[in-house]
Order: C-alpha cells, then structure tokens, then sequence
C-alpha cells in the first residue's frame, strides 16, 4: 500500500488556520474582541496569506482545526511574538491571557526563560 504525503501547501494551510486558531482564542480570553485585535487578527491573517473569508470560517470551527507545531523554530517564535503582540495590544493584559500566552509557549516547545522573557518584554 502506498501512503501518500501530505503537500506542502496541505502541510502549510493547515500550520496558518492553527496559528489564527490560537489568535482568535487568545482574543476571546478576556470575553470580548475589541477593534483594534480584530484588525490585528486581520493584518496577521493577510500576511500568512489568509482571507476574511478564511478567518470567519475558522472562527465558526475553532473546535476542529488542530494545533500544528511549526517545524522551525524561527517560526514558533514568531507565531508566540504575534500572540503576544495581541494579548497587548489593546493596553490592558488580562492575566486570563498572559497564561493562555504561556501555555501556548510552552506548546511551541519554548523554554520557560524565552516565555518570560517575551512576556516581559510586552507588559
């Protein structure tokens, strides 16, 4: 039997749906999503090649989509660096998502000093 492979653009749709999965959870941590972290969801989601489209889609099946670990860790550092970004972003760190931030660091295999470090660095 034969096993075939995943493409890379399979691999790489699903990496960018988990990595605004994990933004739009962190932006519903404190129970509201304010203006300026949904533009920010939508800069981020355009960069990684995302639509609006993709974005309302993947907000109605959060439960479905998979957290995927980047492969490099340049990437995993960059994906925690946005989290962090919209934890701050609107002035006031709710200490709901500075543990989310946390817990998501330590899934992109982050040590526990780069996690602090990258927190502090946004208070």
């Amino acid at each position: 039997m034969i096993f075939r492979r995943k493409s890379s653009k399979e691999e790489a749709k699903k990496l960018e749906e988990s990595h605004l999965k994990n933004l739009m959870v962190l932006a519903k941590a404190d129970g509201h999503l304010s203006e300026i972290e949904l533009h920010l969801l939508e800069a981020i989601a355009h960069r990684i090649g995302l639509t609006k489209e993709d974005i309302s889609t993947i907000e109605q099946q959060l439960d479905k989509i998979e957290f995927v670990l980047p492969e490099k860790y340049d990437d995993r550092l960059e994906q925690f660096e946005d989290l962090l970004t919209l934890m701050a972003i609107d002035g006031n760190i709710d200490p709901e998502e500075e543990e989310i931030c946390r817990k998501f660091g330590k899934h992109y295999e982050l040590m526990e000093a780069t996690i602090e470090k990258m927190i502090d660095k946004h208070r």
